[in-house]
């Protein structure tokens, strides 16, 4: 290997970093478009949403959330905890948010890092959007109060 050439594993992106040892609660689909409804104005201070995408950050998003991917979530966690840990409520997504993906994993994460901080009554508001974005857009992807339609790239 060349001088300043990195190595790069055939793994899967996470394979570097340890498991989660908590295991956020879940919120519907339903529950969280009720909470963005009444307290859209609180997104930020009572609440965030974070998608965990990276490449497959198109179609749509729900309003009002931010973007940090998961595959640099974890180097970034003292970081992302002493910027987000006076939200009282934190949701994850990914795509789908099957058990053991990206949103789940960072979700779980994000809450082991707050125990470590001494927030534990933070770590007990951590969730995991059921069915992901994907549930979420067949649920209200169609509904412009609730989520973000994002452009798609003109061919080239």
């Amino acid at each position: 290997m060349e001088s300043g050439t990195v190595a790069h594993s055939a793994g899967p992106w996470d394979a570097i970093f340890p498991n989660p040892q908590s295991t956020p609660q879940t919120i519907s689909p339903e529950d969280l478009a009720t909470l963005l409804r009444e307290n859209f104005a609180a997104v930020g201070k009572d609440f965030l949403v974070i998608d965990v995408r990276q490449t497959d950050f198109e179609e749509a998003c729900i309003r009002g959330a931010i973007n940090l991917p998961a595959q640099s979530f974890y180097q970034t966690l003292p970081t992302i905890v002493a910027a987000l840990s006076s939200i009282p409520k934190v949701v994850f997504h990914c795509y789908s948010c099957k058990p053991g993906g990206r949103g789940p994993k960072t979700a779980g994460w994000y809450a082991d890092e707050l125990i470590r901080a001494g927030k534990e009554d933070r770590a007990k508001n951590v969730f995991v959007l059921q069915g992901g974005v994907k549930a979420w857009i067949s649920a209200y992807g169609d509904d412009d109060g609730l989520t973000t339609k994002l452009p798609t790239l003109a061919p080239s």
